[in-house]
């Protein structure tokens, strides 16, 4: 058996991750796997040395091929014993899209969470559709990372984002919530590290400043925004090391989103300890126990029609599609349930969740994902 695996796995962001870290755990546990690459937008600098390795082999004699696209880049092949899609969708539907006519050349669809299966399949795809999560290299999780100090928020439970700016990542709901809970008397700080594609640090911060006055200004708490806690805005690109260490830094990770396919960040955050508040919808659900909080935790909600500015395609998160609208009074009740937990006992908040959170993210090691994939494959 020897498998071929295209993707993005050269863009920056979490797609190009994921990419990533399926085609290394194949290599991983034994799999003859060769990697192909297709460029969106630009090639990011940083690619992992063994993915550049399996560059170089040749792809005579793949059996199976692996495509890890946009769905409009899919194309059926009577080369391969089997063709298999990997699709992250992030609402309830993908019925009025083409991406459905696209997935129907494969053999076999993979998504990353259980929810976007029964999604899939209401949609009538038509094809065996299997869950295969995420998975990680958790060695990066036990590694030394450099200190990060920020005066604002020394001494602080920090409350803290990583992502994409943009409206399905709902950071109304994250501004909103912390400063309607929180204010002067508490010792929290909301530490935001956002990226916004095609716009400087200076544009990314301004509209973020934009954004936090007018959700101050509309909650009417206080008469000036001013008078609110300020928040930390990061918005220069941070190498990978520089992100997890941010992680370890931080204490509390927020993402209240419309839907997530997965949320690496989300996952990295508990596997720091830093029980992540998420919204009980998509990949999160896949790894946050609700049977333990230090795992993070889920928010309920109902489901809203999309109303999305600023969505990669036309077609994508309109008016047709639903995605999650999570409950504000329970983000800020685990918001301050996590705050009142640490600041009991500092010490021991942290490290007893860091030891639960590592523990749930070994459940998604390259190992064990690696050989879900295997036997998918050879069924």
């Amino acid at each position: 058996m020897k498998v071929l695996y295209i993707g993005h796995y050269k863009e920056f962001g979490g797609w190009s991750q994921a990419a990533t870290d399926y085609i290394l755990a194949l290599d991983k546990i034994g799999i003859d796997v060769v990697c192909r690459n297709v460029t969106l937008t630009r090639d990011k600098p940083d690619v992992e040395p063994r993915i550049l390795e399996l560059e170089l082999k040749d792809t005579s004699d793949c059996d199976i091929c692996i495509q890890h696209v946009l769905p409009h880049h899919l194309i059926g092949s009577t080369n391969f014993r089997k063709n298999i899609a990997f699709l992250a969708s992030e609402s309830t539907s993908i019925q009025h899209l083409t991406w459905l006519d696209h997935l129907k050349q494969m053999d076999e669809i993979w998504v990353p969470n259980s929810q976007s299966k029964e999604f899939l399949e209401k949609d009538g795809v038509g094809l065996p559709v299997s869950v295969v999560p995420h998975t990680t290299n958790i060695s990066k999780y036990k590694k030394q990372y450099r200190e990060i100090n920020i005066e604002q928020a020394k001494d602080k439970f920090k409350f803290y984002y990583i992502g994409d700016f943009n409206d399905r990542k709902n950071l109304e709901s994250v501004v909103t919530c912390f400063h309607s809970e929180f204010d002067k008397t508490d010792d929290v700080a909301l530490v935001l590290k956002i990226n916004k594609f095609g716009e400087s640090p200076t544009e990314i911060t301004q509209a973020m400043d934009k954004l936090t006055t007018s959700i101050k200004t509309k909650l009417r708490i206080h008469r000036k925004p001013e008078s609110y806690l300020k928040d930390i805005i990061i918005s220069d690109m941070l190498s990978s090391d520089d992100i997890l260490a941010l992680h370890n830094y931080c204490d509390c990770f927020v993402c209240p989103s419309h839907g997530e396919a997965w949320s690496i960040p989300s996952f990295d955050a508990m596997a720091f300890g830093n029980t992540p508040i998420c919204s009980n919808f998509g990949g999160p659900k896949e790894f946050i126990s609700e049977s333990d909080w230090r795992t993070g935790h889920l928010i309920n909600g109902v489901y809203s029609c999309c109303k999305c500015s600023d969505a990669a395609f036309e077609d994508l998160f309109t008016g047709k599609e639903y995605w999650f609208q999570p409950c504000e009074m329970q983000i800020r009740e685990s918001m301050r349930k996590a705050y009142e937990s640490w600041k009991k006992n500092p010490i021991i908040y942290t490290n007893r969740n860091r030891s639960t959170g590592l523990k749930q993210a070994e459940k998604f090691s390259y190992d064990k994902i690696g050989k879900l994939m295997k036997e998918l494959i050879i069924e």
